[in-house]
């Protein structure tokens, strides 16, 4: 059975989701992680400071997320982060670079693999260094699919160059003589690329949706609309909550990172706990009693207790307990612990 081998590279931007998507597509992943095609996958990933990008945290936490968990060879530089720390220890192999060689050896891993080969780039401008790895790609019959526009296929500059040619001498010999040569349409978007392009920029007209942005338009929405009942704030504060928490926890794994919720997700927490005790209560004021007395102070959580757990793996070399970032090593124990 033949194996698809790809590799991941370029530091431009993509969304973690979008990555998601385009391979369960490409690869046959169905929404529970399965496989459903019996072509087996093997990727080459770097482990290497200012190499782990975000598109390599994406395809690294996809690959974990496939059940069996996909195998990689790691390309471990000299110099490494946190991040490129976990993707060398979970590796099922790694080759060894010197820091200004990470693509070089990454490129020359990939070329000596049998079977399918791909390299998934996320370009972004000036990037010299990924410039060359395509080029080198293209040379040893590699495919370059481009992750920042639906895996599309990059071509050589010169084949491009030479269907253009192809194209416009047709053209010439199709038209009838005396006929003038049409205006030539504006290009259409799609097609093979040369360039990896840059994401389109917000124009001044239609400004860049941003989660507080959306905060705020549903709090100018709550404050013009009719006055709702406590039942309705709390249902409206528990989906702000879910939501603010989930972008939270989703970007300590994209970042390989313990999850730290934001000022504006703890804020939201208080406030729901708030509004639920005032609905309780019956819309009464929260910081008096009936009597007006003082009202009796809320339990608070044992001190050093946030109520929330983390999990930690043993590592077999050091025989001690570290947290547990990205993918553990497999047959390693994992005990729940207090965050």
């Amino acid at each position: 059975m033949a194996t698809i081998h790809i590799a991941v590279a370029g530091a431009g931007p993509v969304e973690r989701s979008t990555i998601d998507e385009l391979l369960d597509d490409w690869l046959g992943i169905d929404a529970n992680g399965n496989p459903t095609t019996d072509e087996e996958v093997a990727l080459v990933i770097p482990a290497a400071a200012e190499h782990v990008t975000p598109a390599v945290k994406a395809v690294y936490n996809w690959s974990g997320n496939v059940d069996p968990e996909i195998p990689y060879t790691a390309v471990v530089a000299q110099t490494l982060d946190r991040a490129s720390k976990v993707i060398r220890d979970n590796a099922e192999s790694a080759v060894a670079a010197r820091d200004e060689d990470v693509y070089t050896v990454l490129g020359r891993t990939l070329a000596e693999r049998d079977g399918d080969r791909y390299l998934l780039v996320a370009g972004d401008e000036g990037d010299d260094e990924l410039s060359d790895l395509v080029g080198y790609a293209l040379d040893e019959d590699i495919t370059v699919l481009d992750l920042r526009d639906a895996l599309k296929q990059i071509t050589p500059p010169e084949a491009e160059e030479a269907g253009e040619e192809s194209d416009e001498s047709d053209a010439a010999e199709d038209s009838p003589e005396g006929a003038e040569p049409e205006a030539d349409e504006e290009p259409c978007k799609g097609g093979t690329q040369t360039l990896v392009p840059l994401p389109e920029q917000p124009s001044a007209a239609e400004p860049e949706e941003t989660l507080e942005g959306d905060v705020a338009a549903a709090h100018r929405e709550i404050t013009v609309a009719e006055p709702v009942g406590m039942g309705d704030v709390v249902d409206v504060l528990e989906a702000v909550v879910k939501h603010l928490r989930l972008v939270d926890e989703s970007n300590a794994v994209a970042n390989l990172a313990e999850v730290r919720y934001r000022p504006i997700t703890a804020l939201a927490m208080k406030g729901l706990e708030k509004a639920k005790l005032t609905a309780v209560r019956g819309a009464e004021p929260i910081n008096a009693a009936p009597d007006g007395d003082p009202a009796p102070e809320a339990e608070k959580p044992a001190k050093g207790s946030s109520g929330r757990v983390r999990k930690e793996w043993l590592n077999p070399k050091t025989n001690e307990w570290e947290p547990l970032r990205g993918r553990p090593r497999k047959n390693v124990e994992i005990r729940e612990v207090a965050a």
